[in-house]
């Protein structure tokens, strides 16, 4: 017999996985006794969730979110689903991330995502375990990376240093700097708690502040830039 619903924790992110047959509500409540039983587990933190095993439309999306936000402390900072390209994207953050990230000299790690209206200002780089949510900034010497979306202000190398860089696992910032090269979107973001990722890297090149898809070859360039 079917339990309904699964947990399972791998690369950084929770598995859901749900049974195919069951009817919704009844899913829908296992789904909250679920995460409410691993609260103590799970603690307060950002999460990626991949849902397995039935198709959902947004809809029923956004209420499996609402019931998870309602059972626990975490944060669901996006959704992906078996999709070949979303499990890369996830598995490539993780590897550069875990190559790089030791080697900054100083970095402060927010363990929540950053809310409208608050401000972040420190001279050390910064790691979001979350979202920059829409009104939000966040202002570093160093460099910004965000596990999550950037959906509000960046401002890296804020010192002078055009060497910084800015990475996120979804890029859509109402504004972003670099040393002092800006860059304004042409339009307002678009926010959204189920996203599809797309990780990207927005760093100075050639005197000119470009975004461009965060890979491997990228961040080395980049660090290299950095020992000259």
């Amino acid at each position: 017999m079917s339990q309904g619903v699964t947990l399972k924790s791998y690369n950084g992110a929770i598995k859901l996985i749900l049974d195919p047959e069951m009817n919704f509500n009844e899913l829908l409540g296992l789904v909250r006794d679920k995460f409410y039983s691993s609260k103590a587990f799970l603690g307060s933190s950002s999460i990626i969730l991949d849902i397995e095993g039935r198709k959902l439309s947004d809809f029923e999306e956004s209420l499996i979110v609402d019931a998870i936000n309602a059972s626990c402390d975490v944060d669901v900072a996006c959704i992906v689903g078996k999709n070949e390209n979303d499990q890369e994207h996830i598995r490539k953050v993780g590897e550069i991330l875990n190559d790089k990230i030791n080697s900054l000299d100083k970095c402060i790690i927010l363990q929540s995502s950053v809310m409208n209206k608050q401000v972040i200002d420190v001279e050390d780089s910064v790691l979001v375990l979350g979202d920059v949510n829409p009104g939000s900034q966040i202002k570093s010497c160093g460099n910004i990376i965000v596990l999550g979306g950037l959906y509000g202000s960046a401002y890296a190398g804020s010192a002078g240093d055009e060497t910084a860089f800015v990475c996120a696992i979804e890029m859509e910032p109402e504004s972003l700097i670099i040393g002092d090269k800006k860059y304004t979107p042409d339009s307002k973001p678009i926010w959204s708690a189920m996203l599809k990722p797309a990780p990207k890297v927005a760093r100075v090149c050639d005197g000119e502040l470009t975004i461009g898809p965060l890979n491997r070859v990228v961040m080395e360039k980049i660090y290299e830039s950095k020992k000259l």
